[in-house]
Parts: structure tokens; sequence; C-alpha cells
């Protein structure tokens, strides 16, 4: 496997990671802050949707969320200096969906030397570097849900699955399986 493999690998991990992560979450919990302080997980994952928007970006000079909801979404910013421009769940679940099928897929055209190159003139760093950074992020913020979840008494399966690309398949097309009959829920 080479290195452009191992890369596209390690970012699908993290991202069924991140599906599983919310599969089947009870709708009502969604938006329930566990604490004052602790971002809910739909705003988790508009943070991650977000970096994804960001990254697509880079090769197609659109992004899916308008600037109010970037900036909603950005770490970082006091909430009460920024207007509440958050996205229903099942939106952001929705746009995340698209941009990750977008992304895999501009990866998987890219020659593998370019994963050493700098993708844009405001890309921080290489594109390795790049593709690691959003590995770690994701996989961060899909810790973060998995303990507001322990946290809010609505557990599910134990994470750090799909390593195998065979499995992460089968996770994806049961995720998107389940999703499609229950996103209604989440509107």
């Amino acid at each position: 496997m080479n290195i452009k493999d191992e890369l596209i690998s390690v970012l699908e991990i993290a991202e069924i990671n991140f599906l599983m992560s919310f599969k089947e979450v009870k709708p009502e919990l969604v938006t329930k802050q566990i604490m004052e302080t602790t971002n809910h997980i739909s705003w988790i994952v508009g943070h991650c949707v977000l970096n994804f928007d960001r990254c697509v970006s880079i090769y197609t000079n659109e992004q899916l969320l308008t600037k109010d909801e970037s900036e909603f979404y950005i770490y970082g910013l006091a909430k009460q200096d920024v207007k509440d421009h958050s996205l229903p769940f099942a939106k952001l679940i929705d746009i995340h969906i698209e941009l990750t099928n977008k992304l895999f897929k501009i990866f998987e055209k890219l020659d593998v030397s370019k994963f050493d190159e700098i993708p844009h003139e405001q890309a921080k760093g290489k594109l390795s570097d790049i593709i690691k950074s959003m590995a770690l992020h994701i996989m961060g913020h899909t810790g973060q849900i998995v303990l507001i979840r322990r946290m809010l008494d609505d557990p599910f399966w134990s994470f750090i699955t799909g390593v195998a690309k065979e499995n992460r398949q089968e996770l994806r097309k049961e995720w998107v399986s389940w999703w499609e009959e229950n996103k209604q829920l989440y509107q």
C-alpha cells in the first residue's frame, strides 16, 4: 500500500468512527448540552462539517456552508459574539455525506506525488499533513460525542472500528441505510 492509500485509509477510518458515534442517538439529545460550557453533539458535527467543507474548497473553490454558518461552527469564538446560524442536524449530516463523498473522490484521482505537496497557497502544510490533522481532529470529536452520549445515558457500541477496508465499507453501507430510514426524526 502506498502513502496515498494509507492516508485515505486513515481518514476513512476516522470518518466511519465519526458517523458511528452518533448512529441511533436519540433525536432529542443532539442539541442537549451536558454543561453550559460544553458544545452539544449537533454543534460538534457542524464543526467537523466545516473542517471537511474547507478541505473540499481547496479543490473546488466553493463551500457548502455560508459565511455565517461557518462562523457559527468555528471553535474559539465566544458564543455571545456569534449569531445562531445553526443548521438542523439532518441538514448537517447530508452536507457531511456530500462533502466526504466529494473529498474521497478527489483524493482517489490525485497522483500519489500530490500528497507530498502543499495543495494551495493558503494551505497549512503538505496534503499528507492536512489529512493526518483532519483524521486526528475528527477522532478527537468522535471521542467527545462518545463521552456526551455516555453522560446522557445513551451509550452505544464501543468505538474504534473499521480498520479493515471491507469492515469500513460494510459499516458505511449499514450506516447509510440507517440514516435513510431515520433522518426524518432529526429534521
